[in-house]
Order: C-alpha cells, then structure tokens, then sequence
C-alpha cells in the first residue's frame, strides 16, 4: 500500500498481498508499511516531511516532483483496489473507509482481521490504532457467513502476542519506527518495510532479511516516517529516503552507514 500511506501499513502479513496499510488515514497522509499491505504502511509514518537545512535528505533532493494529478490518481487507485478486494465483507457490517483509509466494524476502528479465504488467497491485516479485532464467520464448506467481533480475551492474547513479537524482534537486533506484523502464521514474514518495495527493497524469506538489490538492508531512514535498523547485517546497505514537497516518496539513495547510525542508537 503506498503509503503510506500502504505509513503508517504497517501488518501486511503473508496475508494480503497487494494492499496492506498499517495505521489509519490521519497518519496517512498519512503506510506505509509496507505492509502495505490494505497494510500499507505504518500509517504513522505518512505524515509530510519537514524542512531541516541541516538533514542530508535535502542533499539528494531534486526537483522531479509527480504532479498533483498523478498523485491523486494514484492514490485514487489505490484506494479502489483495497476497496473492491475487501467489498465481500460489506453485507457483515465491515467497510473500508476511502477517505480516512481504514476499516470499520460497527463504528469502530478495526485493528486484526484475517480470513482465509482460501489455501492460496488471505484477507488480513493489522493497524496498532484499531480499537477493535473482528472474525469471519464460514460455515463448513468455507462460505462465508457473517463477521464477528473477537472477545476481549482474545484482544487481549492478541495484544501480548504481538507486545512478544516485537519484544523478539527487537532482542535480535530488528527495530522499527513503526510497523505491524502478524502473529502466529506459519507464513509469516516480517512486513516492516513493505511500503517501499515499489522503490527497490523486497524481503528474502530464505535469509529473513529485507533487500534493497542483492544487499541486506542495515539501516532505511524515512526522516519523521520511518526508521528501521537490522544489526545482524550491519555490513549491509543503509538507505536514506527522498520525498517530494507533498511528502512522496520519490527514491531510496544508498548512503554511507554513519550518516545514520546516529538516528538508530
């Protein structure tokens, strides 16, 4: 989810695919994300970037901006497509919100949704401001039925899970700005940095290490977005990225690590 938004996404879970947010709007102009996926971006890492004379950001600036055509467009587009992709759960009371770019359940913010849709195809994600967690309801043949809101135990659960996921990732020497990432799937990868893989990053499951070409991602700062910092591969890339003056990412400029190890201390 471009977000960041696809900022905030934020948990884009093995799960979905192609649009997975983290966070709600407000933090998306707030995913980024990306999780995205809808994850995009930890959506509250989509706020505009602001001016600092000092930064090195502005050192790698140019000024091929996209217009405010073609960003409207493509946020437009966006939108749609996580729209029609999750329309299956409007009749159950679940809709996706195209101006504030997150879901809703009975008036409230929705945190965790997954649903399985099939052996190949998952609906889910993850925003850390939801309020609520909902469930699919499929009868045996796997029709789906209805929707229902988790209990507060298993919020709760849910809660501590993710509290020990992050609590792990973080002993291994991952940390993250923000992000969402999913809890207890064996497909399981971590999404941190899914809002930029249009941009050149992927995520390698073999090696659990996110990529920007053939090199390991050390650090990626996304100044007053995101900052994410892999100690294991501390030899690795570190990247800086670049946002036009309506707070779009425009590209990802390899830098030398002491440039950013300042901010991930």
């Amino acid at each position: 989810m471009k977000k960041q938004k696809i900022t905030n996404l934020l948990l884009t879970m093995a799960l979905c695919a192609s649009a997975v947010l983290s966070g709600c709007a407000a933090s998306a102009a707030n995913q980024s994300t990306t999780s995205s996926t809808p994850f995009e971006e930890a959506k509250d890492s989509g706020t505009p970037i602001s001016s600092d004379e000092a930064s090195s950001v502005q050192a790698y600036e140019n000024d091929e901006v996209l217009s405010s055509e073609e960003q409207a467009k493509a946020e437009q587009e966006r939108r749609a497509e996580i729209a029609e992709k999750y329309s299956i759960y409007e009749p159950y009371g679940m809709t996706y919100d195209t101006e504030k770019d997150c879901f809703f359940y009975n008036g409230q913010v929705v945190r965790y949704f997954k649903d399985q849709i099939n052996s190949n195809e998952t609906n889910g994600f993850f925003y850390d401001d939801g309020v609520i967690d909902v469930e699919p309801i499929r009868d045996e043949d796997g029709t789906l039925t209805g929707l229902k809101q988790s209990s507060d135990a298993d919020f709760n659960a849910r809660t501590k899970e993710q509290e020990a996921l992050k609590a792990e990732l973080e002993k291994a020497g991952i940390t993250a700005g923000s992000g969402s990432f999913e809890q207890g799937d064996p497909n399981y990868r971590d999404d941190s940095l899914d809002a930029y893989t249009e941009f050149g990053v992927s995520y390698d499951k073999t090696s659990n290490h996110w990529m920007y070409g053939e090199k390991p991602i050390y650090i990626l700062y996304d100044k007053e977005h995101y900052t994410f910092c892999d100690k294991g591969v501390s030899d690795g890339v570190s990247l800086n990225v670049v946002r036009d003056k309506a707070g779009n990412i425009e590209k990802l400029v390899s830098v030398d690590k002491g440039e950013l190890e300042q901010f991930v201390k």
